[in-house]
Protein backbone atom coordinates (compact mmCIF):
# COMPACT_ATOMS: atom_id res chain seq x y z
CA UNK A 1 0.00 0.00 0.00
CA UNK A 2 2.91 2.42 0.68
CA UNK A 3 3.49 5.12 3.21
CA UNK A 4 0.60 6.92 4.51
CA UNK A 5 0.52 10.69 3.83
CA UNK A 6 0.15 13.64 6.11
CA UNK A 7 -2.14 16.24 4.68
CA UNK A 8 -1.32 18.63 2.25
CA UNK A 9 0.81 22.10 3.08
CA UNK A 10 -0.81 25.59 2.19
CA UNK A 11 -0.26 26.40 -1.92
CA UNK A 12 2.77 28.91 -2.66
CA UNK A 13 2.24 30.71 -5.48
CA UNK A 14 4.55 30.17 -8.54
CA UNK A 15 6.15 33.00 -10.43
CA UNK A 16 5.66 34.02 -14.23
CA UNK A 17 6.91 35.87 -16.94
CA UNK A 18 11.04 37.39 -17.21
CA UNK A 19 11.40 37.33 -13.53
CA UNK A 20 13.44 34.16 -12.98
CA UNK A 21 16.87 33.37 -13.60
CA UNK A 22 17.22 34.37 -16.87
CA UNK A 23 15.95 37.89 -16.40
CA UNK A 24 19.30 38.72 -14.71
CA UNK A 25 20.97 37.50 -18.30
CA UNK A 26 19.97 39.60 -20.63
CA UNK A 27 20.15 37.15 -23.49
CA UNK A 28 21.36 34.45 -21.34
CA UNK A 29 24.45 36.03 -21.56
CA UNK A 30 26.51 34.22 -18.84
CA UNK A 31 23.78 31.92 -17.56
CA UNK A 32 25.78 29.05 -17.35
CA UNK A 33 27.64 30.93 -14.30
CA UNK A 34 24.71 31.48 -11.90
CA UNK A 35 24.65 29.27 -9.24
CA UNK A 36 21.46 27.87 -9.16
CA UNK A 37 21.91 26.59 -12.72
CA UNK A 38 22.92 23.10 -12.72
CA UNK A 39 23.25 22.69 -16.77
CA UNK A 40 22.33 24.85 -19.81
CA UNK A 41 23.29 24.42 -23.86
CA UNK A 42 22.55 26.48 -26.26
CA UNK A 43 23.61 23.68 -28.74
CA UNK A 44 25.83 25.66 -30.61
CA UNK A 45 28.72 23.23 -30.09
CA UNK A 46 26.36 19.84 -31.20
CA UNK A 47 25.55 18.19 -29.00
CA UNK A 48 29.03 18.04 -27.05
CA UNK A 49 27.24 19.09 -23.34
CA UNK A 50 25.55 15.44 -23.05
CA UNK A 51 26.98 12.78 -21.37
CA UNK A 52 25.04 10.01 -23.45
CA UNK A 53 22.84 9.93 -26.70
CA UNK A 54 20.38 8.39 -24.83
CA UNK A 55 18.37 6.15 -27.64
CA UNK A 56 20.54 7.80 -29.73
CA UNK A 57 19.44 9.31 -33.33
CA UNK A 58 20.04 13.13 -32.21
CA UNK A 59 21.72 15.22 -34.78
CA UNK A 60 22.49 18.98 -34.35
CA UNK A 61 21.57 21.42 -37.07
CA UNK A 62 22.79 24.78 -38.43
CA UNK A 63 20.10 25.25 -40.74
CA UNK A 64 19.29 29.27 -39.96
CA UNK A 65 14.83 28.21 -40.14
CA UNK A 66 15.56 25.71 -37.44
CA UNK A 67 17.86 27.32 -35.27
CA UNK A 68 16.07 29.68 -32.41
CA UNK A 69 18.64 31.96 -31.39
CA UNK A 70 22.53 31.71 -32.53
CA UNK A 71 23.85 28.97 -35.29
CA UNK A 72 22.76 25.59 -33.70
CA UNK A 73 20.23 23.61 -32.29
CA UNK A 74 19.27 19.63 -31.76
CA UNK A 75 16.75 18.27 -34.69
CA UNK A 76 14.70 14.59 -33.75
CA UNK A 77 14.01 13.19 -36.75
CA UNK A 78 11.94 10.16 -36.91
CA UNK A 79 10.69 8.14 -39.83
CA UNK A 80 8.19 6.52 -40.33
CA UNK A 81 8.02 3.30 -37.19
CA UNK A 82 6.86 -0.26 -38.60
CA UNK A 83 3.86 -1.78 -37.59
CA UNK A 84 3.98 -2.61 -33.97
CA UNK A 85 7.93 -1.73 -33.61
CA UNK A 86 8.27 0.97 -31.33
CA UNK A 87 10.80 3.74 -32.68
CA UNK A 88 13.02 6.11 -30.25
CA UNK A 89 15.06 8.40 -30.30
CA UNK A 90 16.66 11.72 -28.38
CA UNK A 91 19.63 12.52 -25.69
CA UNK A 92 20.20 12.22 -21.72
CA UNK A 93 22.17 13.78 -19.03
CA UNK A 94 22.63 12.16 -15.56
CA UNK A 95 23.70 14.38 -12.85
CA UNK A 96 25.72 12.89 -10.31
CA UNK A 97 23.91 15.01 -7.61
CA UNK A 98 20.19 14.38 -7.36
CA UNK A 99 17.98 17.25 -6.14
CA UNK A 100 14.75 17.75 -4.38
CA UNK A 101 13.41 20.74 -6.91
CA UNK A 102 14.78 21.05 -11.03
CA UNK A 103 13.53 23.06 -13.32
CA UNK A 104 14.12 22.45 -17.21
CA UNK A 105 13.48 25.80 -19.58
CA UNK A 106 13.86 24.98 -23.08
CA UNK A 107 12.75 25.80 -26.75
CA UNK A 108 10.93 23.80 -29.02
CA UNK A 109 9.66 23.76 -32.43
CA UNK A 110 7.19 21.73 -34.17
CA UNK A 111 7.17 20.08 -37.80
CA UNK A 112 4.18 21.82 -40.31
CA UNK A 113 3.33 18.50 -40.48
CA UNK A 114 3.87 16.69 -36.95
CA UNK A 115 1.34 14.31 -36.57
CA UNK A 116 1.53 10.79 -33.83
CA UNK A 117 -1.64 9.61 -32.75
CA UNK A 118 -2.11 7.35 -29.63
CA UNK A 119 1.26 6.07 -28.10
CA UNK A 120 4.11 8.10 -28.32
CA UNK A 121 6.51 10.69 -25.86
CA UNK A 122 8.01 13.77 -26.72
CA UNK A 123 10.13 16.62 -25.18
CA UNK A 124 11.31 16.94 -21.45
CA UNK A 125 11.52 14.16 -18.92
CA UNK A 126 12.80 15.17 -15.51
CA UNK A 127 13.51 11.35 -13.53
CA UNK A 128 15.06 9.66 -10.35
CA UNK A 129 16.36 6.46 -9.90
CA UNK A 130 17.63 5.24 -7.11
CA UNK A 131 20.91 2.91 -7.57
CA UNK A 132 20.34 0.26 -10.14
CA UNK A 133 17.36 0.88 -11.68
CA UNK A 134 17.01 1.57 -15.16
CA UNK A 135 16.82 4.45 -17.19
CA UNK A 136 13.64 2.38 -19.07
CA UNK A 137 11.24 0.59 -17.07
CA UNK A 138 7.97 0.82 -18.55
CA UNK A 139 5.15 -1.27 -17.25
CA UNK A 140 6.96 -1.27 -13.96
CA UNK A 141 5.08 1.28 -11.25
CA UNK A 142 6.72 3.50 -9.21
CA UNK A 143 6.86 2.24 -5.56
CA UNK A 144 7.82 5.66 -3.36
CA UNK A 145 11.45 4.08 -3.57
CA UNK A 146 12.62 3.20 -7.04
CA UNK A 147 12.07 5.85 -9.32
CA UNK A 148 9.43 8.68 -10.30
CA UNK A 149 9.40 10.03 -14.18
CA UNK A 150 7.51 13.69 -14.92
CA UNK A 151 7.56 13.99 -18.75
CA UNK A 152 6.03 16.99 -20.70
CA UNK A 153 4.86 15.82 -23.77
CA UNK A 154 1.71 16.31 -26.10
CA UNK A 155 -1.07 13.55 -26.54
CA UNK A 156 -3.24 13.06 -29.89
CA UNK A 157 -5.67 10.13 -28.48
CA UNK A 158 -8.51 10.66 -31.59
CA UNK A 159 -8.53 12.16 -34.70
CA UNK A 160 -10.71 15.03 -33.55
CA UNK A 161 -7.83 16.46 -31.15
CA UNK A 162 -5.62 18.89 -33.52
CA UNK A 163 -2.16 17.57 -33.94
CA UNK A 164 0.40 17.52 -32.43
CA UNK A 165 -1.92 16.85 -29.20
CA UNK A 166 -2.60 18.04 -25.88
CA UNK A 167 -0.28 19.33 -23.32
CA UNK A 168 0.35 17.02 -20.72
CA UNK A 169 2.20 15.63 -18.03
CA UNK A 170 3.24 11.79 -18.23
CA UNK A 171 3.95 10.72 -15.01
CA UNK A 172 5.02 7.59 -12.97
CA UNK A 173 4.13 7.73 -9.60
CA UNK A 174 3.48 5.56 -6.28
CA UNK A 175 -0.35 6.34 -6.91
CA UNK A 176 -0.42 5.72 -10.71
CA UNK A 177 -3.46 4.81 -11.54
CA UNK A 178 -2.06 2.02 -14.60
CA UNK A 179 0.82 0.42 -14.95
CA UNK A 180 2.33 2.55 -17.25
CA UNK A 181 1.74 5.53 -15.55
CA UNK A 182 -0.72 8.12 -15.76
CA UNK A 183 -1.54 11.56 -17.95
CA UNK A 184 -2.43 14.87 -16.20
CA UNK A 185 -4.03 17.40 -18.46
CA UNK A 186 -4.34 21.00 -17.39
CA UNK A 187 -8.05 20.96 -16.94
CA UNK A 188 -7.73 18.01 -14.13
CA UNK A 189 -8.39 14.86 -16.48
CA UNK A 190 -6.41 12.48 -15.70
CA UNK A 191 -5.79 8.92 -17.93
CA UNK A 192 -6.59 6.48 -17.80
CA UNK A 193 -10.03 7.01 -16.24
CA UNK A 194 -10.50 6.24 -11.96
CA UNK A 195 -10.76 3.00 -10.61
CA UNK A 196 -12.71 1.56 -7.39
CA UNK A 197 -9.36 1.70 -5.61
CA UNK A 198 -7.75 5.53 -7.29
CA UNK A 199 -7.32 7.99 -4.43
CA UNK A 200 -10.11 10.57 -4.57
CA UNK A 201 -9.20 14.30 -5.75
CA UNK A 202 -5.12 13.58 -6.68
CA UNK A 203 -4.15 16.94 -6.93
CA UNK A 204 -6.21 18.44 -3.58
CA UNK A 205 -8.09 21.36 -2.91
CA UNK A 206 -6.20 23.65 -4.40
CA UNK A 207 -5.98 22.26 -7.85
CA UNK A 208 -6.75 25.54 -10.57
CA UNK A 209 -8.09 23.69 -13.38
CA UNK A 210 -7.17 25.56 -16.66
CA UNK A 211 -7.34 24.44 -20.22
CA UNK A 212 -6.06 22.29 -22.19
CA UNK A 213 -3.73 23.30 -24.79
CA UNK A 214 -2.82 22.21 -28.64
CA UNK A 215 1.01 23.98 -29.54
CA UNK A 216 1.05 25.75 -33.11
CA UNK A 217 3.30 23.85 -34.75
CA UNK A 218 6.43 25.59 -37.03
CA UNK A 219 6.80 27.93 -34.68
CA UNK A 220 9.09 28.46 -31.82
CA UNK A 221 7.87 28.31 -27.89
CA UNK A 222 9.20 28.28 -24.69
CA UNK A 223 8.37 25.72 -22.41
CA UNK A 224 9.53 25.17 -18.69
CA UNK A 225 9.02 21.93 -16.56
CA UNK A 226 9.27 22.54 -12.42
CA UNK A 227 8.95 18.97 -10.20
CA UNK A 228 8.90 19.35 -6.53
CA UNK A 229 9.65 16.09 -4.71
CA UNK A 230 7.85 15.54 -1.87
CA UNK A 231 8.48 15.48 1.65
CA UNK A 232 8.21 11.60 2.37
CA UNK A 233 5.09 11.36 4.25
CA UNK A 234 3.40 14.63 3.15
CA UNK A 235 1.38 15.68 -0.28
CA UNK A 236 3.84 18.78 -1.05
CA UNK A 237 5.00 17.44 -4.38
CA UNK A 238 4.58 19.26 -6.66
CA UNK A 239 5.05 19.49 -11.01
CA UNK A 240 4.21 22.19 -13.23
CA UNK A 241 4.63 23.86 -16.70
CA UNK A 242 5.05 26.93 -18.37
CA UNK A 243 4.62 28.42 -21.85
CA UNK A 244 5.80 31.40 -22.83
CA UNK A 245 6.39 32.56 -19.23
CA UNK A 246 2.71 32.12 -18.59
CA UNK A 247 1.95 29.29 -15.98
CA UNK A 248 -0.39 26.73 -18.15
CA UNK A 249 -0.69 23.80 -15.83
CA UNK A 250 0.15 23.14 -11.93
CA UNK A 251 -0.81 19.53 -10.23
CA UNK A 252 0.10 20.29 -6.15
CA UNK A 253 -0.82 17.39 -3.67
CA UNK A 254 1.24 15.00 -5.23
CA UNK A 255 3.39 11.95 -3.63
CA UNK A 256 6.35 11.11 -6.17
CA UNK A 257 8.71 9.74 -3.47
CA UNK A 258 8.43 8.04 -0.08
CA UNK A 259 12.01 7.99 1.05
CA UNK A 260 14.49 11.31 1.12
CA UNK A 261 17.07 9.97 -0.95
CA UNK A 262 15.25 9.28 -4.21
CA UNK A 263 16.02 12.52 -5.77
CA UNK A 264 15.99 13.99 -9.53
CA UNK A 265 18.64 12.96 -11.16
CA UNK A 266 18.39 13.01 -15.18
CA UNK A 267 17.00 14.83 -17.87
CA UNK A 268 16.26 14.25 -21.57
CA UNK A 269 14.41 15.04 -24.46
CA UNK A 270 13.54 12.59 -27.01
CA UNK A 271 10.55 11.40 -29.53
CA UNK A 272 9.42 7.90 -29.54
CA UNK A 273 6.36 6.04 -30.43
CA UNK A 274 4.64 2.67 -31.14
CA UNK A 275 1.96 2.79 -33.72
CA UNK A 276 0.80 2.20 -37.47
CA UNK A 277 -0.43 5.43 -37.55
CA UNK A 278 2.58 7.82 -37.82
CA UNK A 279 3.29 7.57 -41.74
CA UNK A 280 5.10 10.59 -42.39
CA UNK A 281 8.03 11.67 -41.22
CA UNK A 282 8.14 13.49 -37.66
CA UNK A 283 10.43 16.18 -36.84
CA UNK A 284 11.34 18.61 -33.35
CA UNK A 285 13.97 21.11 -32.87
CA UNK A 286 15.52 22.03 -29.68
CA UNK A 287 17.11 24.96 -28.51
CA UNK A 288 18.44 27.62 -25.88
CA UNK A 289 18.03 24.85 -22.72
CA UNK A 290 18.65 25.76 -18.98
CA UNK A 291 18.36 23.43 -16.01
CA UNK A 292 18.13 25.17 -12.78
CA UNK A 293 17.32 24.61 -8.77
CA UNK A 294 14.51 27.95 -9.51
CA UNK A 295 12.14 29.46 -11.83
CA UNK A 296 13.86 30.09 -14.95
CA UNK A 297 11.70 32.23 -17.19
CA UNK A 298 12.05 33.00 -20.75
CA UNK A 299 15.07 34.56 -22.36
CA UNK A 300 15.08 38.19 -20.68
CA UNK A 301 15.47 41.31 -23.78
CA UNK A 302 18.68 42.20 -24.10
CA UNK A 303 18.60 45.66 -22.91
CA UNK A 304 20.08 48.68 -25.04
CA UNK A 305 20.83 51.80 -23.49
CA UNK A 306 18.43 54.93 -23.35
CA UNK A 307 18.80 57.33 -26.18
CA UNK A 308 20.29 60.81 -24.20
CA UNK A 309 16.85 63.15 -23.72
CA UNK A 310 16.11 65.70 -26.29
CA UNK A 311 15.16 68.77 -25.82
CA UNK A 312 11.69 69.71 -27.03
CA UNK A 313 8.88 71.51 -26.24
CA UNK A 314 6.13 68.77 -24.80
CA UNK A 315 2.30 69.29 -25.89
CA UNK A 316 -0.07 69.35 -23.01
CA UNK A 317 -1.15 65.73 -22.07
CA UNK A 318 -5.15 64.61 -23.49
CA UNK A 319 -7.51 65.23 -20.87
CA UNK A 320 -8.55 62.00 -18.97
CA UNK A 321 -12.08 61.01 -19.56
CA UNK A 322 -14.00 61.46 -16.15
CA UNK A 323 -13.08 58.41 -13.91
CA UNK A 324 -16.11 56.13 -13.09
CA UNK A 325 -17.77 56.39 -9.80
CA UNK A 326 -16.66 53.32 -7.35
CA UNK A 327 -19.12 50.26 -6.91
CA UNK A 328 -19.50 49.25 -3.86
CA UNK A 329 -19.30 44.79 -3.17
CA UNK A 330 -22.76 44.99 -1.42
CA UNK A 331 -24.44 46.90 -4.30
CA UNK A 332 -23.06 44.82 -6.46
CA UNK A 333 -23.65 41.80 -5.44
CA UNK A 334 -27.52 41.93 -6.60
CA UNK A 335 -26.30 42.38 -9.89
CA UNK A 336 -23.36 39.40 -10.15
CA UNK A 337 -27.07 36.73 -8.89
CA UNK A 338 -28.90 38.76 -11.77
CA UNK A 339 -25.94 37.75 -14.19
CA UNK A 340 -25.71 34.59 -12.96
CA UNK A 341 -29.81 33.85 -13.47
CA UNK A 342 -29.42 35.85 -17.22
CA UNK A 343 -26.40 33.08 -17.89
CA UNK A 344 -28.25 29.92 -17.33
CA UNK A 345 -31.28 31.27 -18.92
CA UNK A 346 -29.69 31.81 -21.80
CA UNK A 347 -28.17 28.41 -22.00
CA UNK A 348 -31.46 26.48 -21.09
CA UNK A 349 -32.69 28.90 -24.08
CA UNK A 350 -29.95 27.63 -26.37
CA UNK A 351 -27.36 30.56 -26.17
CA UNK A 352 -24.06 29.52 -26.56
CA UNK A 353 -21.82 32.59 -26.90
CA UNK A 354 -18.24 32.98 -27.28
CA UNK A 355 -17.10 35.49 -24.26
CA UNK A 356 -13.71 37.18 -23.50
CA UNK A 357 -12.55 35.65 -20.16
CA UNK A 358 -8.89 35.82 -18.34
CA UNK A 359 -8.99 32.01 -17.92
CA UNK A 360 -5.49 31.66 -17.66
CA UNK A 361 -3.91 34.59 -16.29
CA UNK A 362 -3.69 38.37 -17.72
CA UNK A 363 -4.69 38.07 -21.21
CA UNK A 364 -7.93 37.33 -22.41
CA UNK A 365 -8.75 34.50 -24.38
CA UNK A 366 -12.11 33.70 -26.67
CA UNK A 367 -14.21 30.64 -24.97
CA UNK A 368 -16.85 29.20 -25.86
CA UNK A 369 -19.70 29.36 -22.57
CA UNK A 370 -21.98 26.01 -22.64
CA UNK A 371 -23.43 25.51 -19.18
CA UNK A 372 -23.76 27.34 -15.92
CA UNK A 373 -24.98 26.36 -12.61
CA UNK A 374 -24.59 29.08 -10.62
CA UNK A 375 -21.53 28.50 -8.98
CA UNK A 376 -19.51 27.53 -11.97
CA UNK A 377 -19.40 27.94 -15.28
CA UNK A 378 -18.58 25.58 -18.08
CA UNK A 379 -16.15 26.61 -21.28
CA UNK A 380 -15.43 24.81 -24.11
CA UNK A 381 -11.75 25.19 -25.44
CA UNK A 382 -9.99 23.45 -27.98
CA UNK A 383 -12.90 20.83 -28.20
CA UNK A 384 -12.49 20.19 -24.15
CA UNK A 385 -14.92 21.52 -21.30
CA UNK A 386 -13.27 22.87 -18.24
CA UNK A 387 -14.80 24.31 -15.02
CA UNK A 388 -14.73 27.73 -14.22
CA UNK A 389 -16.21 28.93 -11.03
CA UNK A 390 -17.82 31.69 -10.81
CA UNK A 391 -15.50 33.29 -8.15
CA UNK A 392 -12.23 33.75 -10.24
CA UNK A 393 -13.72 35.65 -12.51
CA UNK A 394 -13.01 39.32 -12.80
CA UNK A 395 -15.40 42.86 -13.21
CA UNK A 396 -13.88 42.39 -16.68
CA UNK A 397 -14.68 38.77 -17.08
CA UNK A 398 -18.32 39.69 -15.67
CA UNK A 399 -18.92 42.41 -18.34
CA UNK A 400 -17.69 40.46 -20.82
CA UNK A 401 -20.08 37.90 -19.72
CA UNK A 402 -23.07 40.26 -19.72
CA UNK A 403 -21.99 41.09 -23.38
CA UNK A 404 -21.55 38.01 -24.83
CA UNK A 405 -25.38 37.33 -23.72
CA UNK A 406 -26.53 40.67 -24.78
CA UNK A 407 -29.65 40.98 -27.05
CA UNK A 408 -29.75 45.10 -27.98
CA UNK A 409 -33.48 45.09 -27.93
CA UNK A 410 -33.65 43.50 -24.76
CA UNK A 411 -33.53 46.31 -21.24
CA UNK A 412 -32.66 43.96 -19.09
CA UNK A 413 -29.17 42.96 -20.87
CA UNK A 414 -28.22 46.64 -21.30
CA UNK A 415 -28.63 47.78 -18.03
CA UNK A 416 -26.66 44.62 -16.87
CA UNK A 417 -24.00 45.37 -19.37
CA UNK A 418 -23.86 49.34 -18.16
CA UNK A 419 -23.92 47.90 -14.35
CA UNK A 420 -20.68 45.98 -15.10
CA UNK A 421 -19.23 48.43 -17.41
CA UNK A 422 -19.17 50.80 -14.84
CA UNK A 423 -17.95 48.44 -11.94
CA UNK A 424 -15.25 48.24 -14.72
CA UNK A 425 -14.27 51.45 -14.53
CA UNK A 426 -15.69 51.76 -18.04
CA UNK A 427 -17.65 54.90 -17.98
CA UNK A 428 -18.40 55.93 -21.20
CA UNK A 429 -19.31 52.33 -22.39
CA UNK A 430 -22.12 52.43 -19.06
CA UNK A 431 -23.37 55.85 -20.43
CA UNK A 432 -24.05 54.50 -23.62
CA UNK A 433 -25.77 51.44 -22.61
CA UNK A 434 -28.13 53.56 -20.06
CA UNK A 435 -28.93 55.31 -23.03
CA UNK A 436 -29.56 52.40 -25.39
CA UNK A 437 -31.62 51.11 -22.51
CA UNK A 438 -33.76 53.86 -22.26
CA UNK A 439 -33.67 54.19 -26.05
CA UNK A 440 -34.95 50.37 -26.03
CA UNK A 441 -38.26 51.43 -24.88
CA UNK A 442 -39.01 54.55 -23.55
CA UNK A 443 -41.28 53.64 -20.14
CA UNK A 444 -39.43 50.24 -19.30
CA UNK A 445 -36.31 51.70 -20.10
CA UNK A 446 -36.48 54.85 -18.25
CA UNK A 447 -37.90 53.03 -14.97
CA UNK A 448 -35.14 50.07 -15.44
CA UNK A 449 -32.11 52.76 -15.57
CA UNK A 450 -32.89 54.79 -12.53
CA UNK A 451 -33.84 51.63 -10.45
CA UNK A 452 -30.24 50.75 -11.20
CA UNK A 453 -28.70 53.92 -10.82
CA UNK A 454 -30.13 54.25 -7.60
CA UNK A 455 -29.02 51.23 -6.50
CA UNK A 456 -25.71 51.70 -7.33
CA UNK A 457 -26.00 54.67 -5.23
CA UNK A 458 -25.68 57.14 -8.77
CA UNK A 459 -27.69 60.68 -9.41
Amino acid sequence: MGQEAAPPVPLAPLPEGETGISSKYPGDAGIGKDPQVIFEDDFEAGLSKWDTDGWGGAAATKQAEHVHRGSGAMELEMKPPSPGKETSLGVQNHFKTGYDVIFVRWYAKFDKDMDMLHHNHNNCCIAARAPGVPDAKPGIPADGKNEYTVAMETWRSEEKVKPPGEWNIYCYHPQQRSQWGDHFFPSGLILPQPTANSPKNLFGKDFVARPNVVPERDKWNCYELMVKANTPGQLDGRIAFWIDGKLAADFPNLRLRDVETLKANRIGFGLSTLNSNATNVNTMWFDDLVAATSYIGPIASERKPAPPPVAAKLAPPPEKPPAAPAVSAQALAVWEAKLAARVTQGLKDGQRPTAHLKVMGAKEEPVKVVGSDGKTLKLEIAGNTLPLPWAQLTTGDRLNLARAFLKEDSVADLVLVAVFALADGRAELSEESFAKAQAADAKAGAASVAEARSSLGLK
